[in-house]
């Protein structure tokens, strides 16, 4: 099993009615109390923040840049504690993106100017809503506003990009950290798991408040994983904002884009915002074989004012199977002595509901195996290396292989070995003979390796040897034993 605790919407400032130090110590007497339960949920092996980071600061208030620096602090503080203490400091396995709160408001709203009645457009709907617009709506003011310097527009995430930045500075992703490409990746569960983490902000700001990811970016992204050459057992995505909400709200994503992200393989996807935890199935096409189990955090620290009627502050575990095709989401929720436990109602009246997603197939519909696909990947590099003069790059690679059970790996390793007369690790490969061609490598590699009592007893095993390699071999082995003799 592998699990993954999923928390969303910090809201991370000094203001904040919880501090981090009871954060932290409230999420690690709930690992004691989960790792306990039926069904066993085993320590986090990974993290997952899906987004709002800090609260923000309003428009106009007092130093509000220094404001947008002590709130990342805060947040950096309750990540690194959050980080040492579940993963061991290994900030490679934690996921961050940004959401709608992580946006500077006042850097957006001073690179707009308010539009004179008279210079509105004909149509305003159009305007407002057309990709890219540069119009805003101000339903406060009831007044039109317009982007007029898009360079000092693009700096409203500057805040959040500087502490990504030096949050990662020196791990060790897939790819660098990049704060225009609209995702990062991160490999999971011994690279058997990636993490594609988009950013859904797009267009947010002190008036926009819908979601959107870069148009392009999920198609890079699928692109990006094609050229890593490697095959996963489970894609996941993390984006922030929700897919589905009241006809009157616009602060939603278009479930479009995660359609897309089916189409390119994601099974999973992570998100948050709604501050409530909630699980469904998208569909593709309503196509049964091709679909997505979404599961939503609630809010792990938003102020009582953001919180839904009747929601508690709230964070998820997610389990996943061995096979990699389902799992479990167990929702710990917030109650007296602000210490978490099971949530026990709507969907979670255990404390949590299963999930399952489609295994990939190949373009005939079959069932593909990610650890053969990597596998044959891998001994095609090795053979290749091989053949161009660099047995050692070949060895190297094929120590991911399975060279353990008869094949063409545990053959190449076997040649890969003799050209540069690696006699030890040839003796350690072979060390159980499966055919009479290994058993007579074996007994040499041991020779080689000065080890003659084990090539006497290796010889004395060997069945099916004709008599003149045996007489052969028993020579070798006496000289070496004169040799040191003397």
């Amino acid at each position: 099993m592998f699990s993954i605790l999923h928390v969303s919407d910090l809201h991370r400032s000094r203001e904040e009615p919880v501090d981090n130090g009871s954060l932290i110590a409230a999420l690690l007497a709930d690992s004691d109390r989960y790792q306990g339960e039926t069904p066993r949920v085993p320590p986090p092996d990974a993290i997952v923040v899906s987004g709002d980071l800090i609260q923000g600061a309003r428009i106009g208030v007092a130093d509000w840049q220094q404001s947008m620096r002590d709130q990342y602090e805060v947040a950096k503080g309750f990540l690194s504690m959050l980080c040492d203490r579940f993963l061991g400091g290994d900030k490679s396995r934690m996921v961050l993106i940004p959401g709608n709160h992580d946006v500077c408001w006042n850097t957006s709203f001073g690179s707009m100017e308010k539009v004179s009645a008279t210079d509105y457009p004909g149509d305003l709907h159009w305007a407002l809503t057309e990709p890219d617009s540069v119009f805003r709506w101000s339903w406060k003011e009831q007044a039109l506003y317009r982007i007029r310097d898009a360079a000092s527009y693009a700096r409203r995430m500057d805040f959040y990009w500087d502490f990504i930045g030096d949050f990662y500075a020196g791990v060790d992703l897939l790819l660098p950290i990049d704060r225009s490409r609209g995702f990062q990746l991160f490999e999971l569960c011994n690279r058997r798991i990636v993490v594609a983490a988009f950013d859904s902000i797009v267009g947010n700001d002190c008036f926009g408040y819908s979601g959107a990811i870069p148009r392009g970016a999920v198609g890079q992204c699928a692109m990006a994983l094609r050229d890593a050459n490697h095959s996963y057992d489970l894609r996941m995505a993390v984006w922030h904002h929700s897919i589905q909400g009241p006809p009157a709200r616009t602060d939603y994503m278009d479930v479009s884009q995660v359609q897309e992200m089916i189409g390119h393989g994601f099974q999973l996807g992570l998100h948050g915002h709604q501050h409530i935890a909630a699980t469904q199935t998208q569909l593709v096409h309503l196509d049964e074989s091709r679909s997505m189990s979404v599961v939503s955090a609630g809010s792990l620290c938003a102020g009582a004012r953001e919180l839904p009627r009747g929601v508690n502050r709230q964070y998820n575990i997610i389990v996943i199977e061995d096979d990699f095709l389902r799992g479990r989401v167990h929702v710990r929720e917030m109650g007296e002595g602000e210490q978490f436990s099971r949530k026990r109602n709507g969907a979670f009246l255990n404390g949590y509901v299963e999930i399952s997603w489609q295994p990939k197939t190949d373009v005939m519909g079959r069932e593909r195996d990610a650890q053969s696909d990597n596998s044959r990947r891998t001994v095609m590099a090795a053979e290749a290396a091989f053949k161009q003069g660099n047995p050692e790059q070949a060895v190297d690679l094929l120590r991911s292989v399975d060279t353990s059970a008869p094949g063409y790996a545990r053959k190449l390793m076997t040649d890969a070995l003799l050209a540069f007369s690696d006699w030890r690790q040839l003796a350690s490969l072979l060390q159980s003979p499966q055919t009479v061609e290994e058993s007579v490598l074996l007994v040499s590699a041991l020779v080689e390796s000065g080890d003659l009592e084990g090539a006497q007893d290796k010889l004395g095993q060997a069945t099916g040897v004709d008599v003149g390699t045996r007489q052969a071999l028993q020579s070798r082995i006496d000289t070496k034993r004169l040799m040191r003799q003397q």
